[in-house]
């Protein structure tokens, strides 16, 4: 379950090695033989997902059809980026967000110093980089993104676009067209240009968008917090990945209620999930259905101590929520266990695989292809895929709360919880 996708919903993470002699034979080369690398990679990709998308037709596409187009562009292109595009787009076809395509990786990987998302249909700048090219430029906190390098930028688009102009084609420049206090105007952000060290790691595939959000780790820049509101609990949870979410809800077991910060959560592993949620049942509980070629089964969480069972309970969430924080979310809404607050969320929920692949061997050339091996359905029968969580309580900050580092949404869920305890007469 990723965010372009976003981070595995179910996965076994993998390393992706690269030296500078890989990437050199992968951009470097003569256009012949990056030809054939191409072709060879578009071949790999298509017969991943052939073999492991949960649906054995492909959505009814003609699959064989498109690996052939795709090959005749890639015979037609003239450097490595346009051959990548024209895997990447075969890919996109499957219009799947948890089937994607991820390329070799480049020795020099173009930076703009700022963090913008969705907030409701309105993609906003909250973050620049202090003397980073974006704010050299005059990008602002609270601006508006119109458009990127001409393609508009919208809720549905917004991290596609950003990924497609940083590992497909990347750009050195990049033209957005902003929207300022009712005024249009066309920035152009010249690119820092990071050198990648002579061998680096991918864990997973959500690192591809720490990379977008150009953060140095997702421990830096959305880490795992917690604090206490007036007696009220407060976790901010980066992922599901290892142990770090269950271990950070223990810090705050003392208190009357409880505040679950899912906001940019891009999701992680299921059985990560499924610990952490235990802490919240004081039964075992399904959290949805998982349909794969030729079975389902129900994956449920079991009650764990400490208890946090009779805690009142609200969930943060915003459109970068995604795959195992939208699980969560909606469990705890269909049990009528937690009040969801914030934004929709992203709508990207499966059950997915990443198969790490390479060509050659002294210089072996490394790329990836993830896929969705399977649906998740939920007690509703309903599913989340390009749907989403609705929130309960709409909650989406204005360009002037980002300007101004105000949290509305997060001073909604403690004063929402207020009032519960004070309902319930105080207790826990």
């Amino acid at each position: 379950m990723t965010r372009h996708s976003r981070a595995l919903y179910y996965f076994a993470s993998f390393a992706l090695l690269f030296s500078f002699s890989a990437d050199t034979a992968f951009g470097q080369g003569t256009l012949k033989s990056n030809r054939e690398l191409m072709r060879a990679i578009a071949q790999g990709v298509h017969d991943i997902i052939k073999k492991n998308f949960y649906d054995p037709t492909i959505k009814g596409i003609a699959w064989d059809k498109e690996l052939q187009e795709a090959q005749k562009k890639i015979d037609a292109s003239n450097n490595p980026g346009e051959m990548l595009s024209a895997i990447y787009w075969m890919v996109r076809k499957v219009d799947d967000s948890h089937t994607n395509f991820l390329p070799p990786p480049r020795t020099l990987e173009p930076r703009f110093g700022f963090r913008a998302q969705p907030f409701g249909d309105t993609v906003r700048v909250y973050r620049v980089k202090e003397n980073g090219p974006a704010d050299k430029a005059g990008l602002k906190v609270g601006d508006t993104i119109r458009g990127i390098e001409g393609v508009v930028a919208d809720r549905k688009n917004y991290d596609e676009t950003q990924f497609y102009y940083r590992f497909i084609q990347p750009v050195g420049v990049m033209v957005l067209d902003l929207e300022r206090d009712g005024k249009r105007q066309r920035l152009e952000i010249s690119a820092d240009i990071h050198t990648r060290l002579a061998m680096e790691v991918i864990y997973d595939y959500s690192k591809v968008y720490d990379a977008i959000r150009e953060e140095q780790t997702d421990y830096t820049e959305n880490p795992f917090m917690y604090g206490s509101y007036d007696n009220i609990g407060y976790v901010k949870l980066r992922s599901f990945i290892g142990d770090t979410a269950e271990k950070t809800l223990w810090k705050v077991k003392d208190s009357r209620a409880l505040i679950i910060d899912l906001r940019g959560n891009p999701g992680g592993d299921i059985e990560d999930l499924q610990r952490f949620d235990g802490y919240l049942e004081k039964a075992e509980s399904e959290l949805f259905t998982q349909i794969t070629r030729g079975k389902s089964e129900k994956v449920t969480a079991k009650p764990k101590v400490p208890s946090f069972s009779d805690m009142p309970v609200a969930v943060l969430v915003d459109s970068e929520s995604a795959s195992s924080s939208e699980i969560l979310a909606r469990h705890l809404q269909l049990q009528g266990r937690g009040v969801v607050i914030g934004d929709k969320t992203a709508g990207e929920v499966a059950v997915a695989k990443f198969f790490r692949q390479n060509i050659g061997s002294d210089a072996a050339v490394f790329y990836g292809a993830q896929t969705t091996v399977g649906r998740a359905m939920f007690p509703d029968g309903k599913e989340l895929e390009k749907v989403g969580v609705t929130p309960d309580v709409m909650c989406i900050p204005t360009a002037e709360d980002l300007v101004a580092k105000r949290d509305p949404c997060r001073d909604l869920a403690v004063t929402t919880l207020k009032t519960k305890l004070a309902a319930n007469g105080g207790q826990k």
